[in-house]
């Protein structure tokens, strides 16, 4: 049931993710940019080929967000922490729905804003401005670019073509 590269994939999303509890910021950039992006890179060559991809996927980008909400959880400021965890689990709708409906479009409509929030965040206090999503006028503006940022790239991966 597992060949080769299935089982260097999922050791890759499932361990990989683990060092986002040590250093949340790198560990969450290097789970999204380098093990997620090359699962499939991986899949296509040492894997099966006649699989739904998207099954697999999924829930291990869910696992990774998991641990980063778990992360997020755990900020002292209440409303940047509240505004991670609605994120969160507004994806997790999506997912949801994506599940009970088989519709790619669902994660268009409820795109992966947290991972942009999270890293967002962590590298804006990282330089010492955490003020841009603590100040909720502040917060605001950067919820704007985040999502203004996201959502085409939801649209080509997503939008039925």
């Amino acid at each position: 049931m597992f060949d080769d590269g299935m089982i260097i994939v999922l050791a890759m999303r499932l361990l990989g993710p683990l060092i986002i509890f040590r250093w949340p910021l790198f560990g969450s950039l290097v789970s999204e940019f380098v093990f997620d992006a090359l699962d499939i890179v991986i899949w296509a060559a040492l894997g099966p080929t006649d699989i739904n991809y998207t099954a697999y996927d999924k829930p291990l980008d869910i696992y990774q967000l998991t641990i980063m909400a778990i992360m997020a959880s755990r900020w002292e400021h209440k409303t940047v922490r509240n505004t991670a965890l609605f994120l969160y689990g507004y994806r997790l709708l999506g997912y949801g729905l994506y599940l009970a409906t088989d519709l790619r479009v669902m994660f268009f409509f409820f795109p992966n804003i947290f991972f942009y929030f999270f890293v967002a965040y962590l590298a804006a206090k990282k330089i010492g401005l955490p003020e841009l999503f603590e100040d909720k006028r502040q917060l605001a503006v950067m919820m704007g670019i985040i999502i203004l940022a996201k959502l085409p790239q939801e649209y080509i991966l997503h939008w039925p073509h």
